[in-house]
C-alpha cells in the first residue's frame, strides 16, 4: 500500500523514535487512507504516560464517526502512537469540541483525563491488531455509549439540559404556533382585518402540520435508512470477525493435527523399535536356550568321559603297582647315571647345568614378562644378575675347554 505523504517527513523529524519505522508508517497510511480516517490528519504531539515520562510522538488527531439513536455525529480524538509501537499499543484520548461539552462520569471506557480503555488495546498483539480496527472498535462502543454531552447555557436545571450527545434541532407544533401568533399580532398592528387573520392563522397551522408530518415521515425514513446501514455493517463487522475466527481456529486445528501426526509418527517408529527389540531378544533367548541344551549334553559326555579316564588311571596305578612288585627293581638316582672321570670333568659338568639352568630362567623371566606377572622393572634386575652369573659361567667353561685342547694336543705331540 502506497504510504502517506504527510507520516513521513513526521518521522524523520522524530529521528529513532520507533524500533520500526516503516511499521508505523504502513500502519497509520492505512487509517489515513480508509473511510475510516479521512477526519484524521497527523501531527507531532506531547504523550504523557502515567509514571510522569513524556515524549513527542506521531499523534493522529481529528475525528471519527459515531451513531446514536440514528444520528452520525463526529466525535473528536488523539490517537497517539507511543515509543514502543507496535509492541505497546497506542494512546487514545477524547477530546472536548465545545466549551459547553463535557466527558461523561464513570464512564466504562474513558477516564477522567479522556484516555480510552477497551478490551482491544488490553489485549493488543502487534501481529494481528490494527489501527484500523481500533477506530471501528471504539466507533461501535462510543455508538452504543457516547463518552460526552452537552448541556445548554440558559438551563435553569443543568441535569435536565444534559444530552448524550445532543440531537439535530427539528420544529414543533408549539413553535411554529407561537411565531404564527406573533405574525397575526404584527398584522392587526396593520389595521388588518380579524377574519383574514383568523384565516391565515388557520392556513398557517395547516402548513405547519403538514410540514411536521412530512419532517416526521422523513426522519422515520432516514431512521430506518441508517438502521439498515447499521444492521449491514454489523453484519459485515460480524462476518469478518467470523472470518477471522475461523482462520485462526483452522490454522490451530492444522497444527494440532499436524503436532498428533508428528506424535503418532514417532509413536509408530518406537513401537516398531521396540518389536524389533523384542524379537532380537526372543532369537537371542532360543539360540541361548539351545546353546545351554548343547552344553547340558556335553557336560554330561565330559563327566562320562572322566569316569573312563578315573577308572583307566586306577586301572594303570595297579597294573603298574603289580609290574613293580613282579621286577623288584629300585629307581635309580639320575645323577648316579653319569659319573665324571676326573675333577676338571666334575667341574666341566657343573658348569654346563648352570649355563643351561641360566638359560631357562632367562627364558621363564621373558614369558613372565610377556604374561605381565612380573613388572619391567623387577625382570631387567634379575635378567642382570642372572646374565653376569651365566657371563662368568660360560667364560670358566671356555677356559676349561681352552686346557683340556691344551692337553690333548700336547699328548699328540709326544
Amino acid at each position: 500500500m502506497v504510504s502517506d505523504s504527510r507520516v513521513g517527513p513526521l518521522l524523520n523529524r522524530l529521528g529513532g523514535l520507533y524500533r520500526d519505522p516503516n511499521r508505523v508508517d504502513r500502519d497509520a497510511s492505512s487509517l489515513l487512507k480508509s473511510s475510516l480516517g479521512k477526519h484524521l490528519s497527523p501531527n507531532l504531539a506531547s504523550l504523557v504516560e502515567n509514571n510522569g515520562d513524556s515524549a513527542n510522538t506521531l499523534c493522529l488527531k481529528g475525528t471519527i464517526s459515531i451513531h446514536f439513536r440514528g444520528t452520525e455525529y463526529q466525535q473528536l480524538m488523539d490517537l497517539h502512537l507511543p515509543p514502543g509501537y507496535p509492541v505497546r499499543p497506542p494512546v487514545a484520548y477524547v477530546r472536548l469540541a465545545a466549551p459547553n461539552m463535557y466527558l461523561k462520569e464513570n464512564h466504562p471506557h474513558v477516564g477522567h483525563d479522556g484516555q480510552v480503555y477497551l478490551p482491544y488495546l488490553h489485549e493488543w498483539r502487534p501481529r494481528s491488531h490494527t489501527l484500523i480496527e481500533l477506530v471501528v472498535a471504539m466507533s461501535s462502543v462510543f455508538s452504543a455509549d457516547p463518552p460526552v454531552f452537552t448541556r445548554a447555557a440558559s438551563a435553569a436545571n443543568p441535569a435536565a439540559a444534559m444530552v448524550s450527545p445532543p440531537p439535530p434541532p427539528s420544529n414543533s407544533y408549539s413553535s411554529s404556533y407561537s411565531a404564527t401568533s406573533a405574525s397575526m399580532t404584527t398584522a392587526n398592528d396593520d389595521s388588518m382585518s380579524e377574519r383574514d387573520a383568523i384565516a391565515q392563522v388557520q392556513e398557517q397551522i395547516a402548513l405547519d402540520e403538514s410540514k411536521l408530518e412530512a419532517e416526521q415521515v422523513a426522519q422515520a425514513l432516514k431512521e430506518e435508512q441508517q438502521r439498515a446501514a447499521q444492521e449491514t455493517w454489523d453484519a459485515k463487522n460480524f462476518a469478518s470477525t467470523k472470518e477471522k475466527v475461523r482462520r485462526k481456529l483452522q490454522s490451530h486445528l492444522q497444527k494440532q493435527q499436524q503436532t498428533i501426526q508428528q506424535q503418532v509418527q514417532t509413536d509408530m517408529m518406537d513401537a516398531k523399535r521396540l518389536q524389533l527389540s523384542q524379537d532380537r531378544l526372543e532369537g537371542q533367548l532360543e539360540s541361548m536356550t539351545v546353546a545351554k541344551q548343547q552344553l547340558e549334553d556335553q557336560h554330561g559326555v565330559v563327566d562320562k568321559a572322566l569316569v573312563d579316564i578315573r577308572a583307566l588311571v586306577e586301572t594303570t596305578k595297579q597294573e603298574q603297582q603289580e609290574q613293580q612288585s613282579k621286577d623288584g627293581e629300585q629307581k635309580q638316582n639320575i645323577d648316579d647315571l653319569v659319573r665324571p672321570v676326573s675333577a676338571m670333568d666334575a667341574q666341566l659338568l657343573t658348569l654346563a647345568t648352570e649355563n643351561a639352568s641360566y638359560t631357562d630362567a632367562l627364558y621363564f623371566l621373558d614369558k613372565a614378562l610377556h604374561h605381565r606377572t612380573i613388572t619391567v622393572t623387577i625382570h631387567l634386575k634379575a635378567v642382570r644378575q642372572l646374565a653376569k652369573q651365566q657371563f662368568l659361567a660360560r667364560a670358566v667353561l671356555v677356559k676349561i675347554a681352552q686346557l683340556q685342547m691344551s692337553s690333548q694336543n700336547g699328548r699328540t705331540a709326544k
